[in-house]
């Protein structure tokens, strides 16, 4: 969202999605303690960072830039508490709410976060487990707290992971940026993914999705939704970037009752006169949808939202005013959705 007021944030999307899926509101517009990185990094248990000149980095022991990340993290936790209480207790609210929590995923994370030394912490093995099994521990943590504070309905997380196919293809530099890390082994990817999502489940997260900023591949599929795994519920979808092939695959992945986080916009509408409507919106889903010939029930596995994972802090962008009509927009859409599923 847009502003650094959380309060104001979080009141307007209790109110603008009520009956619907709020998510712990995220103001990028704070610092780079406040976004998605910084926010995941404050959940790290033992491993905390700074910020250098090129970044974050581990360090030995917590300075200022560890404190102010967990202190804004817990804040916006309490301040969504203190809003859900109020509305409660005004009679505005339609009982418990749930609630959604966007995390960034240890593989990507491990290609944005430095070594003491500078280099990316991708480089090294004995750190990239330590990291997944640090975040898994922050992570059960925070789901615990989130669940005591918040008492939401259900809890849904997202974990993105916008670089892992670039670490998997060795398509991600070094610091000095004169080569490439090599690519990092499928099943080390699966094994730090599968720490982090059982943690999440063991403090209580209902539904967990995996945003990889792209159609979930058949590796990703094997690797995460097979009984062997630590299945996640479902996926990302970048709704404007599917191909026919893609939507083939997301309906055999649909009818084995995986869940999907469909971004619909793949640009942030520059005025309210540019803003597609809601029937425009709901044919993006249905009309591939329909080509298949797939049931209406089907699209019960569609959780939509305004933009695809990989421009989502556009939204913080733009004005305040645009931002609510946006997500306004949206939650129309999924109301006239459910009506087409229904009907």
């Amino acid at each position: 969202m847009p502003g650094t007021d959380a309060l104001r944030s979080a009141q307007h999307l209790e109110a603008e999605l009520s009956g619907h899926l709020p998510a712990l509101t995220e103001l990028p517009s704070r610092g780079l303690h406040a976004g998605l990185l910084g926010r995941t990094l404050a959940l790290l248990a033992e491993l905390p960072a700074e910020l250098v000149s090129y970044g974050w980095r581990l360090v030995g022991r917590p300075g200022a830039d560890h404190r102010r990340a967990v202190q804004l993290l817990r804040a916006d936790v309490d301040t969504l508490a203190d809003v859900r209480g109020a509305r409660a207790e005004a009679g505005t609210d339609q009982g418990p709410s749930e609630l959604m929590l966007h995390l960034l995923g240890p593989v990507s994370l491990a290609s944005q976060l430095a070594l003491p030394g500078g280099e990316k912490l991708l480089v090294d093995h004995g750190a990239r487990r330590d990291l997944a099994e640090s975040l898994a521990t922050g992570v059960q943590g925070h789901l615990e707290h989130v669940r005591r504070a918040c008492t939401p309905a259900a809890l849904r997380v997202v974990l993105h992971e916008p670089d892992h196919s670039r670490v998997r293809a060795g398509a991600v530099p070094t610091v000095s940026g004169y080569r490439t890390i090599r690519a990092l082994p499928r099943d080390d990817s699966r094994r730090m993914l599968g720490v982090v999502v059982e943690a999440l489940r063991a403090g209580g997260a209902d539904e967990v999705l995996l945003d990889l900023g792209e159609a979930p591949l058949l590796e990703h599929v094997e690797d995460h939704r097979s009984p062997s795994s630590s299945q996640v519920d479902g996926f990302g979808l970048p709704v404007p970037a599917l191909q026919p092939s893609d939507w083939e695959r997301i309906a055999e992945l649909a009818e084995q009752k995986t869940r999907f986080l469909a971004g619909l916009l793949g640009s942030v509408p520059g005025s309210a006169q540019t803003l597609p409507q809601v029937s425009d919106l709901v044919r993006r889903i249905t009309d591939p949808w329909q080509a298949l010939g797939m049931p209406a029930a089907g699209l019960a596995a569609m959780t939509l939202t305004p933009l695809v994972s990989g421009i989502r802090e556009q939204l913080a962008q733009v004005s305040e005013v645009d931002a609510l009509r946006l997500i306004s927009r949206t939650r129309d859409a999924a109301d006239a959705l459910t009506e087409t599923m229904q009907g």
